[in-house]
């Protein structure tokens, strides 16, 4: 099978959403918006909300590998807070996730993330992270993504 068939083939692809959905939820408690992350994963916040709040039972599994790409680079970060509009947005982010208890990034169990139906065991706590997240574009999200070719 040739690279473009691969893509198109993956790309058609859907997949649960609710690991995803725990991911996204994650960065929502470290204080990243849904419209940071839209912009890091080159598509519109109303997706980004779409899945956060669970409307999304199934999405791309491209949307997915972006996604774990992002998560990966991010689990422990803060976004950054240079200005008031980005502090305002963090304090907004924190807040849902503190209101719906979803969890930061360290309370979700990786091994079972990706299992329909799972749910985290912790709650919601304040995090500070281990530092600034840094800025990306879905650019750099693919290339860092692995291939077949690098799994294989």
């Amino acid at each position: 099978m040739t690279r473009a068939l691969m893509t198109a083939s993956q790309s058609q692809q859907r997949v649960d959403a609710n690991g995803t959905t725990w991911r996204l939820r994650s960065l929502t408690a470290m204080g990243h918006d849904a419209a940071r992350i839209a912009r890091a994963l080159g598509t519109h916040p109303v997706y980004i909300h779409r899945v956060i709040h669970g409307h999304a039972r199934t999405i791309p599994a491209e949307m997915r590998d972006d996604v774990i790409a992002l998560w990966d680079a991010w689990w422990d970060k803060t976004p950054p807070q240079t200005t008031p509009a980005r502090r305002r947005a963090a304090a907004r982010a924190r807040r849902l996730a503190e209101v719906n208890g979803w969890p930061a990034a360290a309370g979700l169990d990786e091994d079972q993330l990706d299992q329909p139906g799972y749910r985290p065991w912790c709650r919601y706590r304040p995090a500070t992270g281990t530092g600034t997240a840094p800025a990306i574009t879905p650019a750099t999200l693919r290339a860092t993504r692995p291939t077949a070719r690098d799994i294989a």
